[in-house]
């Protein structure tokens, strides 16, 4: 029992050993588990931490990101909208320009009418008026008719801009159409000296088409043709017709050429622009240039017309050598037939060069006239409108010598070649406008002392100082009164002959020098009177060899110096070889006879007697 007892102890000891080492291993076990699971909390802790800080700062990231995107966006959409802002300025501020120049055009057209109604209206009024009055009616009635045409343009585009414009169609012939206007530009083509084409198809072009929207289509193309078509040049207006109705559709072709000035480049897409019209060119201005110096409303007119027929209209130009105007339009129901042979229009029509054509020609006086005037005073009108130009001419052609020419070229080759006493000139004008003409006028030695009246429809006064620093001696506005022109003129003629006495100090021998030395009169004088001086001795030395010194002709020199000094050449050589020999008898520099010789006089009685003329003494008188 006891060694059974001692077993059972033995093995109850180990069973409570084994147990308690189990249960320590347990309990280990449990600690390491424990350690593991607050481990593995720790570390799902540390993760939550780190993944929350990761999102954390992706969505501050993120936030600032979206702010910095959203400011972006602020900043682009201000800088979009006052981008968007000043764009609207500047167009707004380019409409008002635009508006700007077809009002001030516009006002050009209206009072250059106006000038030829009201002022004969006025002279008929107070009995004043002088000419053949039925001339006149006939003018008043033809620049009213030009007043209507205008106000219907403007009520035409105010329409088209509405959209209360419809097409009035009904059947006709359009090429017996289209010839019946292109004809009625034939007494224009005869008076200008035109080569005018008409070129249609010998057929019957029978449809359904707008008879008074066509006829101003073809009314404005062809008037700009042959306002800005020199004497002697082309226009041609062509119908074109397709080989079948079907293959085109109903659509007709019309071109008109001509060999005027041309278009530059840089205009043509703003051709057809309403408001838009080409400005006039200066020498310096690169852009600009003297094309179509209108009211933007014709063309601007005749595409708006042309696209209610359905068509489109281009254009195609060269600077100097020509434009062509291409449009097409539609025409309803089109049928074409065979022309009859007793169908005198059809086909291919030159309007011919009629003999009768030189009596339109410009007034211009046979030199004989210009240079034998006498007292009478030359008068240069440089104006494009025929009808203002012949009525400034009715009016001073009682007191003056009047010469006509239509624009600043020809006005400037006549001012050269004749040196009139005074030139009026309009400032729109085609190939040189009034500007131009001004500034070469006053930078010619040989013209530079004409005094230069600009006459204008623009009553701005930046246009009036513009044309003042130019050089213009005046300024006159459309309409203006006849007596204002009038006296005008005289004046400043007047003032011309106040300046010859100045001038004429200036060429005595020996006299100080007292005008403007820099002004191209005074250095005109300078070098007549160092020429006629250094020749003094040359009893050859005549009008010819000063013209030859101061590179004039023989007339231009007469002109110049009898505009400047009241003197001829020949009494300017004269009268300084007498001054000279006046100085030199006062100095006892020799006896008359002596200093006959040495001042250029071949006879000494000679001698003597054109001095007793000037100087009212006889040479032996001078003490």
């Amino acid at each position: 029992m006891v060694l059974d007892d001692s077993l059972f102890n033995a093995e109850k000891i180990e069973r409570i050993a084994a147990v308690e080492a189990k249960f320590e291993t347990q309990k280990k076990e449990a600690q390491l588990a424990q350690q593991q699971l607050e481990m593995a909390r720790k570390d799902n802790l540390r993760n939550q931490i780190i993944f929350i800080a990761i999102g954390v700062i992706l969505a501050l990231v993120g936030l600032f990101q979206y702010l910095r995107n959203r400011q972006k966006v602020k900043q682009k959409e201000a800088e979009l909208s006052a981008v968007i802002e000043r764009a609207e300025t500047e167009k707004l501020r380019e409409a008002d320009t635009l508006k700007s120049t077809f009002f001030a055009n516009i006002s050009h057209e209206f009072r250059t009418p106006l000038t030829l109604i009201i002022s004969p209206l006025e002279q008929l009024l107070n009995g004043t008026f002088k000419g053949d009055v039925r001339k006149y009616y006939g003018i008043m009635h033809r620049n009213g008719r030009r007043l209507l045409q205008l106000v219907n343009q403007l009520l035409d585009l105010s329409k088209l801009e509405s959209g209360k414009m419809k097409l009035e169609t009904e059947e006709g012939d359009i090429a017996a159409f289209v010839r019946a206007i292109a004809y009625s530009f034939e007494s224009l083509a005869v008076r200008k000296l035109i080569d005018y084409r008409v070129l249609t198809p010998p057929m019957t072009i029978t449809g359904f088409f707008d008879r008074d929207k066509l006829e101003k289509i073809l009314t404005n193309l062809l008037s700009n043709a042959f306002k800005f078509t020199p004497e002697n040049g082309s226009i041609e207006l062509e119908l074109k017709m397709p080989k079948t109705a079907q293959e085109h559709a109903g659509l007709v072709e019309i071109a008109v050429r001509d060999t005027g000035i041309g278009i530059p480049a840089d205009q043509l897409p703003f051709l057809f622009d309403r408001f838009y019209s080409l400005i006039p060119a200066q020498p310096n201005q690169k852009t600009e240039h003297q094309y179509l110096a209108g009211t933007g409303i014709g063309l601007a007119l005749t595409r708006e017309l042309v696209g209610l027929h359905k068509g489109q209209i281009r254009v195609e130009s060269t600077e100097g050598q020509g434009t062509q105007f291409l449009f097409t339009f539609f025409v309803e129901n089109l049928a074409i037939s065979q022309e009859s042979p007793s169908d005198t229009l059809a086909g291919d029509k030159t309007i011919p060069i009629l003999s009768i054509a030189e009596t339109t020609r410009l007034e211009k006086p046979k030199m004989a006239e210009v240079f034998g005037a006498g007292d009478r005073q030359v008068v240069l009108i440089v104006e494009d409108n025929q009808d203002v130009r012949l009525y400034i001419r009715d009016q001073l052609i009682e007191n003056y010598v009047v010469m006509e020419a239509g624009n600043g070229k020809q006005g400037l080759e006549m001012a050269v070649e004749t040196t009139p006493d005074l030139v009026i000139s309009d400032i729109m004008m085609p190939e040189m406008d009034g500007r131009e003409f001004c500034r070469l006028v006053k930078s010619n030695e040989k013209t530079s002392h004409i005094p230069v009246v600009l006459l204008t429809a623009k009553a701005d006064q930046s246009d009036k100082l513009e044309g003042l620093s130019l050089g213009a001696d005046d300024y006159l506005i459309k309409p203006f009164d006849t007596r204002e022109l009038q006296v005008r003129v005289a004046n400043l003629i007047e003032q011309r002959r106040h300046l010859q006495e100045r001038y004429r100090r200036s060429l005595h021998a020996f006299a100080p020098a007292e005008i403007d030395l820099e002004s191209i009169d005074a250095a005109f004088l300078k070098k007549v009177r160092e020429a006629v001086e250094t020749n003094l001795e040359d009893e050859t030395f005549s009008v010819v060899e000063l013209g030859a010194a101061v590179n004039m002709s023989r007339s231009q020199l007469h002109r110049k110096l009898k505009a400047l000094t009241g003197y001829a050449p020949n009494e300017v050589i004269r009268n300084m070889r007498l001054e000279r020999a006046k100085a030199m008898l006062e100095k006892r520099a020799g006896n008359a006879s002596e200093i006959a010789y040495m001042t250029g006089f071949n006879s000494p009685a000679y001698f003597a007697k054109c001095f007793k003329d000037y100087f009212g003494i006889s040479p032996s008188e001078v003490g």
